[in-house]
């Protein structure tokens, strides 16, 4: 059995992949019920969802022959986030950031 402890805070997020490309297809937009704006380089998201708190987890990776744990804050999402999200999902900017992208 796991256990973590977390406070719950209301907050807000945004959708935010961290790059200057569109990594988000309009489908996967309009699955998640997101309002987008297009121009002729770039789709936007438009609007923000609550959160109900955020969570230190630690994510491991082990193949074996290599270890490597790290360090990560994960945002516990709202009833009003769409269920077609899978029960984990790491964003393209902490891939970047650990290496695994």
């Amino acid at each position: 059995m796991i256990l973590i402890n977390c406070a719950v805070k209301e907050n807000q997020t945004v959708l935010d992949t961290s790059t200057n490309v569109n990594c988000i297809s309009e489908k996967s937009i309009d699955g998640m019920k997101m309002v987008y704006k297009k121009d002729d380089s770039n789709s936007k998201v438009n609007g923000s969802y609550f959160t109900l708190g955020k969570v230190n987890l630690y994510i491991t990776f082990n193949d074996g022959k290599k270890h490597k744990s790290i360090p990560s804050e994960f945002i516990v999402v709202g009833p009003d986030w769409p269920d077609n999200f899978s029960d984990l999902t790491l964003g393209i900017s902490w891939l970047q950031e650990n290496g695994e992208f």
